[in-house]
């Protein structure tokens, strides 16, 4: 009963307080402030996963005012230590901070209320498609917001039992907040930066790991089980500190006692929820683990590999982090055959025709001892983790056809360094074109580049794709597209970008020889940077980290490269085959009014055949486009290492003359 009046008394204060009242208008004027300045741009936007990242700085800017606010309350409660006069002061002490914080948390739950209505008003606007994102997005509100400016309250309850009323409190207020804020890994970059997801220091910070990218297509937002213990890890050592600096109130022996037990338990359950949160972090959003794995395929070493046999078919099995692929061959020739395999998956079991075999890895590359060299199958049983550069997070995966997420017949580790800090994907378009037949068994998949049969999938690919997570699809004409759910609904765009793509494959297909004929029916679009993949069964479309809409002008002027990077195997010297794909997306862009950004060769002036290349431009510019499709033919067929620049300009002198 007496809790009941207590928590009328301070919903009462509370809402007619000018410092708590100004926190939670203040909020939702900043948030408004920052919402409209995300959305008031002179481009249409096509992902809007992160626009919920601006709920940090505003929760980090307000959440000192509440930690404020209940500081000054409660040391106003105890300035005159009036708790020790009575015998049940300690449960009055008690009663009085539970009511409080009840309090705000009904007010904290209703401004959760408002701030989750104005984004799905938002998303609904723009067009965003109901799915689970809606869903997420609640829970990323209550891990960055209700639960921040929950701990603000009890932090500034905690300072005021520890302090009173003394005037260095605020000082500690402070540092708190500076330092345990939602964007302490942006204020601590250099300390956050390098610590990995399996680190016991991602337990110093319950914020982001970057205040502008929260969202990532498919795999949601950045949101885990994780986090959450962590969350609870703050909470269950919040209030041990809060009882333990309470239980000098305790006048009653039996209340210390019950008291203490509680804080030991609490200290306990911590350590608990500590240790089950550094195992259950993801590595998506992590920027220490991508440098890590980065790192490791930079320290690789070639591996020989014997790969004398051929794959006739895949059967794969996928329950949950755990895989089974059975692999059927044509023809061997080795007793020692080798497999790429990710290095970061552990392998539990290999059979070769169902007796147990030995096995050594080297980064990404599996060797087998088989006891014949004319095996007929191989069973690989292994697990998927998450890490830097593949993400896994069991319902949600992004498995790309070119990534070593099943055994492959490679010589290559999955990754190549490219330069002091760079690695790219080993696994070339140009190099796979021998089809496998594929069955896969697996639940919950949003895209795959096989046929469902029943209660799998099947067919004939050259590998074998899996996206499962928040996305949405549609059907335009012949094609099947895929798209990640913080996109607005495609139906008005779609036309305008496969028809760019058709186009450009016709160009292509008259100046070079394409990998495909027709674009695929299956069109899948993806943010993540490792997964553009193209063959006769599909289309992986990476657009990058572009807010810009896909079918911007802008954004479908860059189609031409960068599809030119999938479908035309490169020849000749890589600076000449460069001019060659600058002249030939010059060519497509200016035939159907796509944007030009620069009509001018990519070498350098200082090169000694600049001139030369000029001239060729020049040439170039006067003709025709059906001699400038020739042209590009000819120079595409005749372009090998021995072609030299005079030769170019001796093709394009012939087109002149004619």
């Amino acid at each position: 009963m007496r809790l009941k009046r207590l928590y009328l008394f301070y919903f009462k204060n509370m809402s007619r307080n000018k410092l708590y009242l100004t926190a939670s208008i203040g909020f939702m004027l900043f948030l408004s402030i920052r919402i409209f300045m995300y959305m008031n741009t002179w481009f249409d936007r096509e992902k809007y996963g992160d626009l919920p990242a601006e709920i940090i700085v505003v929760v980090q800017l307000v959440s000192v005012l509440y930690m404020i606010y209940f500081y000054l309350t409660f040391s106003n409660e105890l300035k005159y230590g009036t708790y020790n006069f009575f015998v049940d002061g300690y449960k009055i002490l008690v009663e009085k901070i539970t009511a409080l914080l009840f309090v705000h948390i009904s007010f904290q739950a209703i401004l959760l209320s408002i701030v989750y209505f104005i984004f799905l008003i938002i998303y609904l606007f723009v067009g965003i498609e109901w799915s689970s994102i809606y869903g997420s997005l609640f829970r990323y509100l209550l891990d960055y917001m209700f639960f921040p400016l929950f701990f603000a309250a009890l932090t500034g309850i905690i300072i005021a039992l520890i302090f009173g009323a003394k005037k260095i409190s605020i000082i500690f207020i402070l540092i708190i907040w500076f330092f345990t804020g939602g964007i302490n890994q942006e204020v601590l970059a250099s300390f956050f930066d390098n610590v990995e997801s399996t680190d016991w220091e991602t337990l110093l910070s319950i914020g982001p790991n970057s205040i502008y990218v929260v969202y990532v297509s498919y795999m949601g937002f950045n949101t885990s089980i994780g986090l959450e213990l962590r969350i609870l890890t703050w909470l269950f050592l919040l209030l041990f500190l809060m009882l333990l600096v309470l239980i000098k109130w305790a006048r009653i022996k039996r209340e210390r006692n019950r008291t203490l037990a509680i804080v030991l338990l609490l200290l306990f359950v911590s350590f608990g929820t500590g240790y089950l949160s550094i195992q259950s972090n993801t590595s998506t959003f992590n920027n220490a683990d991508n440098e890590l794995e980065v790192e490791r395929y930079r320290n690789m070493q070639d591996v020989e590999t014997d790969l004398n046999y051929d794959i006739a078919s895949y059967r794969i099995t996928l329950e949950d982090d755990r895989v089974d692929a059975e692999i059927k061959f044509e023809k061997t020739n080795t007793d020692k055959p080798s497999f790429q395999l990710y290095h970061a998956y552990p392998i539990h079991q290999i059979t070769i025709d169902g007796e147990n075999a030995l096995y050594s890895r080297e980064g990404d590359i599996v060797r087998i001892e088989s006891p014949t060299d004319s095996f007929k199958e191989i069973v690989f049983k292994y697990e998927l983790v998450d890490t830097g550069l593949v993400y896994f997070e069991g319902s949600r995966a992004i498995l790309a056809a070119n990534l070593a997420w099943y055994p492959k017949k490679r010589e290559e580790h999955m990754y190549k360094p490219t330069n002091l800090t760079n690695i790219d994907i080993t696994d070339s378009p140009f190099e796979t074109n021998k089809q496998y037949h594929f069955e896969l068994f697996a639940d919950g998949v949003l895209f795959t580049n096989l046929t469902n049969v029943g209660n799998h999938y099947e067919g004939d690919a050259n590998g074998i794709s899996i996206i499962k997570g928040q996305g949405n699809q549609m059907n335009y004409k012949d094609y099947e597209v895929t798209y990640p759910a913080d996109w607005p609904k495609m139906s008005k765009r779609i036309g305008k970008v496969t028809n760019a793509f058709e186009t450009i494959l016709k160009e292509l297909k008259q100046i070079s020889s394409t990998k495909i004929t027709s674009l695929p029916n299956k069109v899948v679009f993806t943010t993540d940077p490792a997964t553009s993949v193209i063959d006769t069964e599909q289309f992986i479309y990476n657009v990058g980290g572009i807010t810009v809409s896909i079918s911007d002008p802008e954004v479908i002027s860059n189609f031409v490269e960068e599809f030119m990077d999938l479908t035309v195997e490169p020849r000749g010297k890589n600076d000449m085959f460069q001019e060659w794909k600058n002249l030939s997306s010059l060519m497509i862009k200016e035939e159907y009014d796509f944007q030009i950004f620069s009509d001018q060769p990519i070498t350098e002036t200082h090169h000694s055949s600049f001139e030369t290349i000029y001239r060729i431009y020049y040439e170039f510019s006067k003709l025709k486009i059906e001699e400038k499709r020739k042209f590009l033919k000819q120079w595409y067929i005749e372009m090998d290492e021995t072609l030299t620049w005079d030769d170019v300009k001796a093709l394009i002198e012939e087109r002149k003359d004619e």
